[in-house]
């Protein structure tokens, strides 16, 4: 179960690309800064959100993906 912040990540993502495609998404850029959905932290985001700025760009374009990332950027705990 992910923490609230993933959620709210997760949230985020979900309107760009759907439910299912944000939760991986989440779940594998946790993974990559040496996370996971439960653990992630504030102090994490900025480097989470330039990950999933990566991803999201690749698939829906960078501005989609610059977008998405500035609102995670903007996340609070």
């Amino acid at each position: 179960m992910a923490n609230k912040l993933a959620q709210e990540i997760e949230k985020i993502l979900s309107e760009a690309v759907g439910d299912f495609i944000a939760k991986a998404t989440v779940k594998k850029n946790c993974e990559l800064i040496g996370c996971s959905p439960d653990t992630v932290t504030v102090d994490q985001l900025p480097e989470l959100a330039e990950k999933i700025n990566k991803s999201v760009a690749f698939f829906s374009g960078k501005d989609v993906g610059t977008s998405l990332a500035e609102k995670i950027k903007a996340l609070k705990a």
